[in-house]
């Protein structure tokens, strides 16, 4: 007799299952190795099926809700009281591991956002620690972890505010987040190196020259460690240790300060400028150029 294989659900057809569209998808933002959805809905009555991606689920709201997860078979309740929505509660489903959900409480609505992370990405990031033969993630339910519930909000946030302007923002996190996922979630630890210096006076000129020459560009974190010819983990770790600040700081003032150059040409438009220093839109530019400079584009061309 032949076994019965669950569903295999891409991230892309999950929404189908559900009865509400989600709010917000990354879906077409252009961001690689995580892909990100926000949900609010009535019920859930998800059958066992499976995921060719890490899922992190991030609950939100404020509604105690209970739960029914299974996993091969396996059944668990669990109840989520509004002290646990406000801690930062999380679940990890390792890809291809089947899994259920169904809500066994009435509420107004159940809200979380999903996080989908490619297993090769995490593998990359993997070979980077003093262990990285086995990269398999552990299953985990109802767990409070405040770093991974702020990344996911704050991913959220980007992508509403920037829009496919948050790729290189997405990069920065995913790799933050699939580091803290091998440390803490994985069925064997992964040490990550730690550097005391940052990177050598060479690699530092040709990574500021690298993004300086491809400010108007959609680069991405991965393109500029590909230049250097160092990981995407530790150009982030080590150019952060000789700045001060993140790659993507330091990608927003630098077209920043192009920008300011920009403006003093009167015949300008603020979207053309917004755009030529790679900016997604120009709402996107003035929040950037009024955190960074305290006043907004306008403003500063009268000045």
């Amino acid at each position: 007799m032949s076994v019965k294989q669950p569903l295999v659900i891409d991230y892309v057809d999950l929404p189908k299952s559900l009865p509400n569209p989600p709010l917000l998808t990354s879906f077409q933002a252009g961001w690689n190795n995580i892909q990100l959805a926000h949900y609010c809905q009535p019920s859930i009555d998800l059958p066992e099926a499976s995921s060719s991606q890490h899922m992190i689920f991030i609950v939100l709201g404020h509604q105690a809700c209970d739960w029914e997860f299974s996993s091969e078979g396996r059944f668990q309740t669990i109840s989520y009281r509004e002290k646990d929505l406000a801690g930062g509660c999380i679940e990890i489903v390792p890809a291809d591991l089947s899994y259920g959900a169904r809500s066994i409480s009435i509420v107004q609505s159940i809200e979380w956002i999903h996080c989908y992370l490619e297993p090769t990405f995490l593998a990359q990031i993997a070979h980077d620690s003093v262990n990285p033969d086995l990269v398999e993630l552990v299953l985990t339910w109802k767990k409070t972890d405040l770093l991974i519930h702020q990344m996911g909000l704050a991913l959220r946030a980007s992508l509403e505010e920037d829009g496919a302007g948050s790729r290189f923002y997405a990069d920065s996190i995913v790799t933050a987040m699939a580091a803290h996922l091998l440390r803490n979630y994985s069925t064997r630890k992964h040490c990550f190196r730690d550097y005391e210096d940052g990177l050598s006076k060479q690699k530092l000129r040709q990574a500021i020259e690298y993004i300086e020459a491809h400010l108007g560009e959609d680069i991405s974190l991965s393109d500029i460690a590909t230049e250097l010819g160092i990981s995407q983990y530790y150009f982030c770790h080590l150019f952060k240790r000789s700045t001060g600040i993140s790659p993507h700081q330091f990608l927003i003032r630098q077209r920043v300060e192009r920008a300011k150059r920009l403006l003093k040409q009167s015949e300008r438009t603020i979207t053309s400028v917004a755009l030529e220093c790679g900016f997604a839109n120009q709402s996107h530019f003035a929040r950037c150029f009024r955190q960074c400079i305290g006043v907004n584009p306008n403003q500063f061309r009268k000045s």
